[in-house]
């Protein structure tokens, strides 16, 4: 960032001098009055010219494209012989003037000033001794005009030098202004470069800390992505272990369903056999109650016979031994109910021994479910094993099948000894 620079030179104003078409041949001259004196000579003429040059070097501007600008009063109409001689070298060197205004370069003018000279200096002799005759063309007026324009040269002069002081005075101003801003842009460029330097300090210890976080992250991401792979290995190889022990398991299930399928079926056959066997063991109690009630009244009858008999024998005195078929078949009769006895005594110990086997069970399985000891079916099931479970089942049926078997061994003796039992008699 560049300051804004003064210019290395500044412009000074000085006064021009526009020369003009209509403007007669005449040149600026001192500050001090022309003389009116006709007998002057052309020395003095030419002192007056040289006064004008060093008076004109301080008063001729240079414009930007190095010409000098001249500006002279209104033209004379005329130029009459008068007594001023003195202007002889000024209408000489006004004689360059052009048409309309113009300006001169520095090198015209220079060329020209130093022509002027050297023809003063040359011809300062000859015209000497002609002077009264060149003063003699120049009347009053053209001197009194002379002096008007010299008055308003003077004016604008010193306008002019108003003017360079105003401008000076407003140079000087600008410059300090300018040094104050300068000396600010100086101290603003400085504090702008400490503040860059310090937010590119800060930005870079930014970037760092950001940089480090970043890693610091990206680390902890990293061990945090290497944990989860770990665990997801090890979640996969315990699913995959879970998987064939579900598989093992629910074959083992299936297994075990069908078994305990298997068993509940013949659980349900075996309390078929047994709620049969129960049944034929009512009827059986139920056979021997109307059997012992027929015996009690078959032996109340034998001993009715028996007294019958004795009754008779005492009538008709002693007897002999006959052969008679009812007295064999009285015999056999006899034998049978002996028979009889015999066997319902067997039967009423061995039914005595199943209700007292009944009855013990029934209070074991009684205290267990009070002390709450005793497994259910399906706890016991699941306690045995296969071979303990065909083992038991094998029992039952066995002893379903003994069961079975004296069951219809009694059937068949009441069957064949008392047929009338199985009668249905008439209400």
């Amino acid at each position: 960032m560049m300051a804004p620079s003064p210019s290395k030179s500044t412009k000074t104003q000085h006064p021009s001098f526009i020369i003009t078409a209509d403007s007669v041949d005449t040149s600026p001259v001192p500050s001090s009055p022309p003389s009116t004196d006709a007998p002057k000579s052309q020395c003095s003429s030419l002192s007056d010219g040289e006064s004008f040059e060093c008076y004109g070097d301080n008063d001729i501007s240079i414009s930007e494209n190095g010409g000098v600008d001249l500006e002279l009063a209104p033209t004379l109409n005329s130029t009459p012989n008068g007594q001023n001689n003195d202007n002889l070298p000024n209408r000489r060197w006004g004689s360059m003037r052009h048409s309309g205004k113009r300006q001169l370069g520095s090198n015209a003018l220079a060329n020209h000033l130093y022509r002027s000279s050297s023809f003063n200096s040359s011809g300062r002799s000859s015209n000497c001794d002609t002077a009264e005759d060149m003063y003699s063309d120049v009347s009053l007026e053209d001197v009194q005009d002379l002096n008007h324009k010299l008055e308003i040269l003077q004016r604008q002069v010193t306008n002019l030098a108003d003017t360079q002081n105003n401008v000076e005075d407003r140079t000087s101003r600008t410059k300090a202004e300018y040094a104050v801003l300068q000396a600010r842009y100086h101290m603003l460029e400085e504090q702008l470069r400490e503040t860059e330097l310090r937010a590119e300090e800060r930005l870079a210890e930014e970037q760092k800390r950001h940089r480090e976080l970043l890693a610091r992250v990206e680390r902890e991401a990293k061990l945090q992505n290497e944990n989860c792979q770990i665990r997801i290995r090890t979640i996969e190889m315990e699913a995959n272990q879970l998987r064939e022990e579900i598989a093992r398991l629910r074959l083992q299930a299936d297994k075990q369903a069908a078994d305990l399928h298997a068993t509940e079926d013949k659980l349900e056959k075996a309390r078929d056999g047994l709620m049969v066997s129960q049944q034929e063991l009512a009827e059986a109690k139920a056979n021997e109650k109307k059997h012992k009630a027929d015996k009690h009244a078959a032996e109340e009858l034998m001993v009715e016979l028996g007294k019958e008999c004795e009754r008779l024998r005492s009538e008709r005195g002693p007897a002999l031994p006959t052969t008679s078929p009812e007295s064999l078949r009285l015999e056999e009769l006899h034998q049978e109910m002996d028979e009889l006895r015999q066997k319902n005594k067997q039967l009423e110990e061995a039914n005595e021994e199943l209700q007292a086997m009944v009855l013990t069970k029934g209070v074991e399985e009684g205290r267990n479910l009070l002390n709450g000891t005793s497994n259910s079916l399906a706890q016991e099931l699941e306690a045995m094993s296969q071979n303990q479970l065909q083992i038991a089942f094998q029992d039952k049926e066995e002893e379903n099948r003994r069961l079975k078997h004296y069951i219809e061994t009694i059937l068949l003796q009441v069957v064949e000894n008392y047929p009338q039992l199985l009668e249905v008699k008439a209400a």
